[in-house]
């Protein structure tokens, strides 16, 4: 084992710019809550998460939002609500800010999100807007969330990134400038062609996926798209990432992946 270890870090050595370029991503801000230990003082998108990820000094925090059933925007991946085995978008604005989460978190607002958000300008935050039951719910988060935004005059610090296909022309309907990531997972990933064929900016891709289509990679580099690699929890797919020069590693614990990185840095020059 610790020959494996030493080869990999070798490796890697030899691969420093590589390295560099590689980076990291919070996912759900981070996400050190599990099924089995579901309590965590970092439980996902709250706002305990954020200040965490911030803490770090990464690229960004990725987090998710939700449209109540009243039609309103709250921060929460789902789809089940802890505590009422109910869908998030099943129960109203009001219900879903009374819910006490594992280790006592609330539902933040996507204002309180971002508000905590700007405190960090260097972070970028990844707001990913979650699809829903039809196209005009789409529309309508798309256009709530994009208001907030606005709002908050903080455009220049916000990605967007999506499932839907829809949501990312009616994000770009709105703001042409806006950055937006498609989304996809499983063996039959779109490829980054036809993504850019509806107008996504870059591609985020789950380890199956890319892992089966490391081409896709190169391909969307052509196209001037960023590759975004996740979740990512464990070195090797790490190692893998930096190998195949992907651009971004979504983790659910990027504290870690960070500080293998920097230790991979400071690996002795021959």
């Amino acid at each position: 084992m610790k020959r494996q270890l030493l080869t990999a870090a070798l490796i890697l050595a030899l691969s420093l710019p590589l390295c560099a370029q590689v980076q990291l991503v919070g996912h759900r801000g981070v996400r050190h809550n599990t099924r089995t230990e579901p309590e965590s003082p970092y439980y996902e998108n709250t706002i305990a998460a954020l200040k965490f990820n911030q803490s770090l000094g990464i690229y960004a925090a990725e987090f998710d939002v939700q449209l109540t059933s009243d039609n309103k925007i709250i921060v929460f991946h789902g789809p089940t609500v802890p505590g009422l085995e109910k869908s998030i978008q099943k129960i109203t604005f009001d219900e879903a800010r009374a819910v006490v989460l594992p280790g006592g978190h609330r539902m933040p607002t996507l204002e309180e999100y971002l508000k905590q958000g700007k405190k960090d300008p260097k972070t970028k935050l990844i707001l990913e807007i979650k699809k829903q039951a039809t196209p005009e719910r789409e529309t309508m988060a798309v256009e709530q969330c994009m208001a907030v935004v606005r709002k908050m005059k903080m455009e220049d610090q916000i990605e967007y990134t999506t499932f839907s296909e829809w949501i990312v022309r009616e994000i770009h309907r709105i703001d042409p400038k806006a950055k937006v990531l498609f989304i996809d997972s499983g063996v039959f990933i779109l490829d980054p062609e036809t993504c850019k064929g509806f107008g996504a900016d870059a591609v985020s891709y789950d380890m199956n996926g890319l892992m089966n289509h490391p081409d896709y990679i190169d391909r969307a580099h052509a196209l001037g798209m960023e590759v975004t690699f996740w979740i990512i929890n464990d070195y090797e797919p790490l190692e893998w990432a930096i190998l195949h020069g992907v651009d971004f590693v979504s983790s659910d614990h990027p504290e870690k992946l960070k500080e293998y990185m920097d230790g991979i840095r400071s690996f002795p020059k021959r």
